[in-house]
């Protein structure tokens, strides 16, 4: 009898320790998809569907955001139709869930997600965690957990920041920021400045968009729709970068976007920003400049 009740308690506090509010879906083709709760995402492993020698993208988008955001959208789209990747996207009914009040709940329920199939024995290494804006903290508080509490058995492979949110001074304390030390990979998209960004959440490579304060085609008169057309620009770079055959988006390492602008760094190291970058050795910031309108890629480096 005794037994019996501890099995009922403990399943209790299992259940209870489920966030009810985590969804994925999982994109199987470009327009088939599976849906998995906090609850049995773990048996995605079971899923015929998922490749588990395949590397595995899980995105999560930013506050305010759902599925149907044109930018992100635009996002899934590219991935959805790349049979390359287990593509997956962390999504929510309600479309308030996301704040910096929940950023460390809501990666609480990614981080237990991420250990469970671990654990069941798919592999870290193929493991990339794509996040934006206020996503891209969630993703890299969920890498470093993953890693601590694992005691390191499980490092994430890749965690990409697009845009990564400015927290401000407390939410940057209690949630923390990316930064290197979140996954083997760490990269760092930035297009806006601290009105939405933060230039502080760099990886190992930190590429700066136009300079990453403020995009040129953002020309709306409101301060707030500037900034937000900027911040989302990020998501706009990234897709076009998922559905290129070949790299893309050439920058050069340099320490400032005048020294980039006159030219100073034209001889330093290139390195593509995107889903097609594969050197993971290269550190340090990278500047580019886009096309005024799609497609953004521009053919060189050079200013």
């Amino acid at each position: 009898m005794l037994v019996k009740t501890l099995f009922v308690v403990l399943s209790l506090i299992a259940l209870g320790s489920c966030d009810s509010r985590i969804r994925y879906r999982f994109f199987r083709e470009a327009t088939y998809v599976d849906d998995y709760t906090h609850a049995n995402f773990h048996t995605i492993l079971t899923n015929p569907n998922f490749v588990q020698t395949r590397q595995t993208v899980i995105f999560h988008y930013g506050a305010g955001q759902t599925l149907a955001t044109p930018q992100i959208h635009d996002v899934v789209t590219a991935y959805a139709v790349n049979r390359q990747f287990n593509f997956i996207v962390i999504y929510y009914d309600n479309i308030n869930t996301i704040s910096s009040g929940e950023a460390n709940a809501l990666a609480e329920g990614v981080t237990v997600n991420l250990l469970e199939i671990f654990d069941r024995g798919y592999n870290s290494g193929l493991m990339n965690l794509l996040g934006f804006s206020l996503g891209a903290q969630i993703m890299a508080r969920a890498s470093r957990q993953v890693q601590s509490r694992s005691n390191r058995r499980h490092i994430i492979s890749r965690l990409t920041g697009l845009d990564p949110w400015n927290l401000g001074p407390i939410s940057s304390i209690t949630v923390g920021t990316l930064s290197s030390a979140d996954a083997q990979w760490v990269e760092s998209i930035h297009t806006e400045s601290s009105n939405r960004g933060d230039h502080g959440s760099r990886g190992h490579i930190a590429f700066f968009v136009n300079g990453g304060i403020s995009q040129p085609m953002c020309t709306q008169t409101l301060p707030t729709a500037r900034w937000d057309c900027s911040h989302n620009f990020a998501l706009s770079v990234w897709a076009e970068s998922v559905r290129a055959a070949s790299p893309v988006f050439p920058s050069l390492q340099c320490d400032s976007w005048s020294q980039f602008q006159a030219g100073q760094c034209n001889s330093n190291q290139v390195a593509n920003l995107g889903r097609t970058s594969i050197n993971t050795s290269i550190r340090g910031s990278y500047f580019l400049s886009t096309n005024m309108q799609a497609p953004w890629s521009r053919n060189q480096a050079q200013p």
